[in-house]
């Protein structure tokens, strides 16, 4: 069995109209998600979908206060080599007029990660690369933004509070199947792509820190309450010496093809 992936790419979109949002699905569920993951390299990929609903309950700030869909794909050893093969079919359905996704959607937020630490709830007994192709309701997301001016010493106990308290408290809350903590690793985009594709503000200074957190059984919507009504939650606030600047903690859905209404009757 090929090792897990290391490396994901995570981008945040938002529909330019509420009446763009039906073609957005149908292109990127029935088209360009297809064939993302029949690339040499893409090891796996899903999307979800921040309803209003969701908005209402999430804490957000800058980048990711206002979307409406989150794309994360997995890749696979050599990461450049898939990157590459990946950047260069985004450019090519572009060239055959089958990106219409640039008068669609403004991109909010998008950036490489590498893994940095995983969890997996006590009940599940697969490998940690099978729980990538595991079926979940949706995914917890805890995005925190970290100044670039810190002390490694700083970022360095960010990091072992986050793997050895928070991801540890998350994957033992029921609902919860794993949870990843991802580190920002913008040298990994092309530059080529990152000229043409990159949102405002992406591959700057700043250090990213992601917790995904992937949800099964239960909505989202209600692990994330349970996380809020009950012990494990304490996790979620990091101690007050603890750098960076939390940017959103909230729920996604998973997309379910042809299920895309969401957002009538919704002015946003």
């Amino acid at each position: 069995m090929l090792p897990a992936p290391r490396v994901a790419f995570l981008s945040l979109s938002k529909a330019k109209d509420v009446a763009h949002h039906q073609a957005i699905n149908a292109w990127h569920q029935l088209d360009h998600r297809p064939e993302n993951l029949a690339l040499e390299g893409v090891a796996h990929g899903e999307r979800f979908v921040q309803t209003p609903e969701l908005a209402r309950t999430a804490a957000a700030a800058g980048d990711f206060t206002d979307f409406h869909y989150a794309n994360l794909y997995w890749f696979d050893e050599p990461v450049p080599a898939a990157v590459d093969v990946w950047a260069e079919f985004a450019e090519q359905s572009f060239r055959e007029g089958r990106r219409p996704d640039i008068d669609l959607l403004d991109r909010a937020y998008m950036d490489f990660f590498q893994v940095v630490g995983t969890a997996v709830s006590p009940t599940l007994r697969l490998n940690e690369r099978a729980l990538r192709f595991r079926p979940a309701t949706g995914v917890i997301m805890i995005a925190t933004e970290i100044g670039g001016a810190i002390s490694r010493s700083a970022l360095h106990e960010r990091s072992a509070w986050e793997l050895d308290v928070l991801l540890p408290a998350l994957a033992e809350v029921p609902g919860i199947s794993a949870a990843w903590a991802l580190h920002s690793a913008p040298e990994l985009a092309p530059a080529a792509w990152q000229a043409r594709e990159a949102a405002q503000g992406t591959g700057n200074e700043r250090i990213m820190r992601v917790i995904w957190a992937t949800t099964e059984i239960d909505p989202p919507a209600v692990v994330l309450q349970r996380l809020r009504d009950h012990d494990p939650a304490i996790a979620l606030s990091a101690p007050t010496k603890q750098p960076g600047a939390t940017r959103f903690v909230g729920a996604l859905e998973t997309i379910t093809p042809w299920q895309w209404d969401w957002f009538a009757g919704e002015g946003r």
